[in-house]
């Protein structure tokens, strides 16, 4: 083939060349492009391949994800709609009854409705009872458990489906008039097929209209700082029955001292009252005096209820006492001179200052000034007037006039007068019964003048000035020695056993902590004794008494104890009277005054009279 022609044929594509086997390489240029236009047809075949089958893939899972989502759901909402059909929780209702209004004490129900609307049952119900301040249940009630003062525990156990019932709980309320008091519920169960607790609350409320018992507090609406002032507490019975286990409680300010009570408190301010009759009353006076700035308001309350024994008490009634402060044109002060410690003893002697300032703006003209004496424990046989006056025993009280103290003629205007007077307290206090105790020493300063107004005249307890020492206890304490075995007189080397009386007398106030320590010289064994103790290291003898009641010797047995001590006496105590207690004192709290006292006694020495003693000497 000519050159011309091979040129030819190979510029063709169907050339002879072309046609000739060879290797495929790169320099093959059509085998080399139809073999990389396959591999990209290939590649992008494979790649759109891979994603055809991806993508069905994720239709296939996402149909079955959804299919499966579908039909939960549609199993919840029919587990759900089968759930409601068969408990939902508003289908369980719960309702309180009770009086709107009655009378306290009155036995009554309260009732507790429940209502399961349900298809399925209610496991462990219970019905948790709230009662407030007045409601007290009746004890012993079938299914009914009280747990605490203010709750109780109904039991109901099992409650049926579209099952609707009623318990009852009895009960009294026990109140003043007016007082308000909710009880409420809570129905606590466990429906069917679950482990979940659930509860509905519901209340009702009741008024008490009326009352058996009622109280009345009369006193002055106005007082002046500094002044006595006498409540009467008056209760009433209203009811057909009569009332017993009566107690009154009395609750004042921090402004008001209490000085007397007519009857006496049971304990401090409470009373206890046996028995009131039918339509009566029964009156207690409280007498005290209320120190408080002017322009205010003091509040005192009373309550009075029934205290059976072992049981809580029950309130009827309450009263209230709110006198108002007002100033006065006359400060009246009243001190004891000689007075160390705000306490009177029997047989001291008390010296008074009375002292009267006008703190008005206008002059008093012709102003009577006088003291009255309060209590019964007071010696007037040696009562002494420093600046004239009249002493009245009828009516025990000092009266002072111009013509004994010229500064009554006219008080001016911050003008101060002053008067004196001393007396005593009794030795021998009036002691007659347990109600006679813990006295105190009152007195009443007044000013009296046609010059003050008339609206402060007409109430007398504005004017004047009350003041109060209390009287400490009285407290005797004694010991003695009696021979009991070995020698008379006593020898030298041998031992001879005394027995100790120590006896306390407490005549008017109540003692606390009282303790008498007898400390015992080194020489001198302890010998035994039922209520003491013994330190054999301080070799002392220890009674510890406690409490010791009012009237303890006089209108009760005196407190006494005993114990043994003996004596062996030595060569360097001849010729001697050897002591065999030495000095032993008392202390206590005395309950009333609010302080310690001290009873001391001398040495015991080994003199026995009546028993052949000779000079009070040891015999060798």
């Amino acid at each position: 083939m000519a050159l011309k022609d091979v040129e030819k044929d190979l510029h063709q594509k169907e050339s002879e060349f072309a046609k000739r086997e060879h290797d495929t390489t790169v320099y093959n240029v059509w085998q080399s492009k139809e073999d990389g236009v396959q591999k990209k047809q290939g590649k992008w075949q494979h790649i759109k391949d891979e994603m055809f089958g991806t993508r069905l893939k994720a239709v296939i899972i996402g149909s079955v994800v959804t299919i499966f989502a579908i039909v939960v759901v549609i199993v919840s909402a029919i587990f759900v709609q089968h759930q409601k059909g068969f408990f939902s929780q508003e289908r369980v209702s719960f309702v309180v009854t009770a009086p709107q209004t009655i009378d306290s004490n009155t036995l009554t129900e309260i009732f507790f409705t429940y209502n399961n609307d349900n298809r399925a049952y209610l496991d462990n119900a219970q019905i948790i009872v709230q009662f407030g301040d007045y409601f007290v249940p009746e004890e012993g009630q079938e299914n009914f458990k009280r747990v605490s003062d203010d709750q109780g525990i109904i039991t109901i156990g099992k409650i049926n489906g579209g099952e609707e019932k009623t318990a009852a709980l009895a009960g009294h309320f026990t109140g003043p008039v007016n007082a308000v008091d909710d009880v409420a519920g809570i129905l606590r169960y466990v429906p069917e097929r679950t482990n979940t607790r659930y509860e509905v609350q519901a209340r009702a409320t009741t008024e008490i209209t009326s009352s058996p018992l009622s109280i009345d507090m009369n006193a002055p609406s106005e007082i002046v700082s500094g002044n006595l002032v006498d409540i009467g507490v008056v209760i009433k019975n209203s009811s057909n029955d009569a009332l017993s286990n009566i107690k009154l409680i009395f609750k004042s300010p921090q402004t008001f001292t209490f000085q007397s009570a007519s009857p006496s408190a049971t304990n401090n301010n409470v009373w206890l009252i046996d028995n009131i009759a039918p339509h009566s009353e029964t009156k207690i006076v409280i007498r005290g005096v209320l120190t408080a700035p002017a322009d205010t308001v003091q509040m005192f309350h009373t309550e009075v209820g029934s205290q059976e024994v072992d049981s809580e008490y029950i309130v009827y009634a309450t009263g209230k006492y709110t006198p108002y402060m007002k100033g006065s044109p006359i400060n009246i002060q009243q001190i004891i001179m000689n007075d160390d410690d705000g306490v009177a003893y029997a047989g001291d002697r008390l010296q008074y200052e009375v002292t009267f300032i006008n703190n008005s703006d206008m002059p008093l003209r012709d102003a009577i000034a006088s003291v009255h004496f309060e209590e019964v424990v007071l010696d007037f046989v040696d009562l002494q007037l420093y600046n004239g006056g009249d002493y009245d025993p009828k009516n025990k009280k000092i009266t002072w006039k111009a013509s004994d103290v010229p500064g009554l003629k006219i008080l001016n205007p911050k003008d101060v007068i002053k008067v004196r007077f001393a007396v005593n307290v009794l030795k021998e206090l009036p002691v007659e019964s347990q109600d006679d105790y813990n006295f105190s020493v009152t007195t009443v300063a007044a000013i009296d003048s046609d010059d003050i107004p008339s609206e402060l005249r007409e109430n007398k307890t504005i004017l004047s000035n009350a003041f109060t020492i209390p009287v400490g206890a009285k407290v005797i304490f004694d010991s003695y020695a009696q021979y009991k075995e070995g020698n008379v007189p006593v020898k030298v080397g041998e031992k001879t056993v005394y027995t100790i009386t120590l006896t306390v007398d407490n005549i008017n106030n109540d003692l606390g902590n009282t303790v008498v320590s007898a400390p015992l010289p080194t020489y001198v064994s302890f010998e035994g004794g039922d209520d003491v103790t013994f330190n054999e290291r301080a070799n002392e003898v220890v009674w510890d008494i406690g409490d010791i009641v009012h009237g303890a010797g006089v209108t009760s047995d005196r407190v006494e104890t005993t114990f043994d001590v003996g004596i062996v006496p030595s060569v360097d105590q001849i010729d001697t009277m050897p002591v065999i207690v030495k000095n032993h004192i008392l202390t206590a709290m005395d309950k009333f005054v609010g302080s310690q006292i001290k009873e001391a006694r001398e040495e015991i020495i080994t003199r026995v009279e009546g028993q052949g003693y000779k000079d009070g000497l040891v015999i060798p």
